[in-house]
């Protein structure tokens, strides 16, 4: 199943799956679209607590979407785009679907990271809501977005390990890890482009003769994680992975088990305060 804000987005990926099915074969049968507005929280709950009751297991849950490095916007909840399409959202996504990957033998959570965590602010804190109200720069949102990507999977790991969250204690049931795809050739670098002007056009010039095809190799990461019986053979769980197949640090702040606490804590704080009582079948921790 393929959620996304643009059923375009999916049909792109259905037409390009043809080239990996048996013959070419047209595989829309198999695989199903459903629109689900990341930039909405109302609209992202009622397409999890859907996806909840409707699914029987969930071999693999892959958080992929994401807004790149673009222009400062405020959705319709009153926060920056950036953290709540690449974080809130799929945060609340993962929380909700995680009692079925609970259920399902050797499933997988993936989110889609990025080296561009490097990138966040130096004096990210996470420690109020208003640090999304306001415009910090298209490069600095990005990189705040993709920190919390990596500082999320590493925190539901440490309470994963503590048998919170529904699990027993002691050795994990799902597979969480955060990847980075690599320098990737997709339409991310229009919102560069549109946020830095004439600097953002020749800056996507000058490096998209270096950008990888998304399709044979900037999912590489991504599907190693999620597919790969490497993951479980090796225990593979709660890193991040970098092309090609490659456990990795990533940086300091990524690693502050302090900060990725904040973020918790704060994330379930705004989404309680957006959506009301979180009830996602477990106690939270």
């Amino acid at each position: 199943m393929i959620l996304s804000n643009k059923k375009q987005h999916a049909d792109e990926a259905l037409e390009a799956l043809k080239d990996f099915a048996p013959g070419g074969k047209d595989v829309s049968s198999i695989v199903s679209w459903e629109h689900c507005d990341l930039s909405s929280l109302k609209t992202t709950d009622s397409v999890a607590k859907s996806l909840a009751k409707s699914l029987k297991q969930l071999d693999a849950l892959i958080l992929n979407a994401g807004l790149g490095v673009g222009k400062f916007w405020l959705t319709e909840d009153g926060l920056d785009a950036h953290m709540q399409v690449n974080h809130f959202s799929q945060m609340h996504l993962a929380l909700t679907l995680l009692p079925l990957l609970q259920k399902t033998p050797r499933s997988r959570l993936v989110a889609q990271a990025s080296d561009m965590h490097q990138t966040a602010p130096s004096d990210v804190k996470y420690a109020s809501i208003d640090e999304f109200k306001s415009d910090i720069g298209p490069t600095y949102l990005y990189g705040r977005s993709k920190l919390a990507n990596i500082l999320f999977i590493r925190a539901l790991h440490r309470r994963m390990l503590k048998g919170e969250l529904g699990f027993n204690k002691g050795t994990p049931t799902v597979f969480v890890n955060a990847t980075h795809p690599g320098g990737v050739s997709t339409d991310q670098p229009k919102q560069a482009e549109e946020a830095y002007g004439t600097l953002g056009i020749i800056g996507v010039a000058m490096t998209r003769p270096f950008m990888k095809d998304p399709i044979s190799q900037g999912c590489r990461s991504i599907l190693f994680a999620s597919t790969s019986e490497e993951i479980v053979d090796k225990g593979i769980n709660g890193e991040y992975i970098v092309p090609d197949k490659k456990v990795t640090e990533p940086n300091s702040y990524a690693r502050d088990d302090e900060m990725g606490d904040r973020l918790w804590k704060l994330s379930l704080d705004i989404l309680q305060q957006k959506l009301g009582k979180l009830d996602y079948g477990y106690e939270l921790a």
